[in-house]
């Protein structure tokens, strides 16, 4: 099934995005969710709610054809990426300032972003919305999926977006990868993303 077939947005976002028309897309996926009509029936059956959430597919704010426990995985990564990418175009980071960004929506392979700057360079990041308790173990692999293509990052530079109530967390995290990357000159940014903020 081809990507397409899943993430009804994927024409708006299959292609790199100046900021308007980043604010364009933003707009047509943040109405997919507030205008989404799928509820979770009340229901006491563990055995019915496994069922219905993991193996009957559904179409879910911008997503179809995807299990709900897919669906709200990937929304819940998309929440960020557009918060994160919004950030981006509102000079958050203000050594990288984007002419576009491309976001890798619907779980694609490589990097979840690539920004491409007023100076012409390429700068790749990750993005993930996890829980307290993986907050950790989810640096860790992002961090060495940076290191493994550290000759794709001509700038010294890599970003990460993730969700802002693990702040506390992530700012706590040493990584040795990371610190001697630091030593290196080469710099990984971290934006911590309020994935609820809905605001049009």
């Amino acid at each position: 099934m081809k990507a397409s077939d899943k993430f009804i947005l994927y024409d708006k976002f299959n292609t790199p995005l100046t900021k308007q028309e980043f604010s364009k897309a933003r707009l047509l996926y943040l109405n997919c969710i507030v205008n989404n009509e799928f509820s979770l029936p009340a229901s006491s059956a563990i055995i019915e709610q496994i069922q219905l959430v993991k193996r009957q597919p559904k179409e879910i704010g911008p997503y179809k054809n995807l299990t709900v426990f897919e669906a709200l995985n990937r929304i819940a990564s998309d929440l960020v990426l557009l918060e994160g990418a919004r950030l981006m175009f509102n000079g958050k980071i203000p050594e990288i300032i984007p002419n576009t960004i491309k976001l890798n929506m619907g779980n694609k392979s490589g990097f979840d972003f690539i920004v491409n700057t007023t100076r012409n360079k390429t700068v790749y990041g990750e993005a993930f919305n996890v829980a307290h308790s993986f907050a950790k173990v989810k640096m860790r692999q992002t961090i060495d999926k940076i290191v493994k293509y550290t000759s794709l990052h001509k700038t010294n530079q890599a970003i990460i977006f993730c969700n802002k109530e693990v702040k506390q967390t992530i700012l706590k995290y040493k990584n040795k990868k990371e610190e001697k990357l630091l030593q290196q000159q080469f710099v990984i940014h971290k934006l911590f993303c309020d994935y609820e903020n809905l605001s049009y």
